[in-house]
């Protein structure tokens, strides 16, 4: 499963395997912090955005300049 116990009396055999159980338990705490923390900034921070404005611009037959 996720511990070995025993080595069955060798003792000069070194386990090199990586113990991921840390690194996923800070994690999820770092997940939850996150998670918490998001929606307390965003509501302090306020924000006025400018209006949207779309204007149309037309090109006019003088403005273009044909070069050859």
């Amino acid at each position: 499963m996720g511990m070995a116990v025993g080595n069955d009396g060798d003792e000069d055999e070194v386990n090199s395997t990586i113990n991921t159980t840390p690194l996923v338990d800070v994690m999820l705490v770092l997940l939850i912090i996150f998670l918490i923390t998001t929606p307390v900034i965003t509501d302090v921070v306020k924000l006025k955005l400018p209006a949207e404005r779309n204007q149309v611009y037309k090109t006019k037959p003088e403005n273009i300049t044909i070069s050859v």
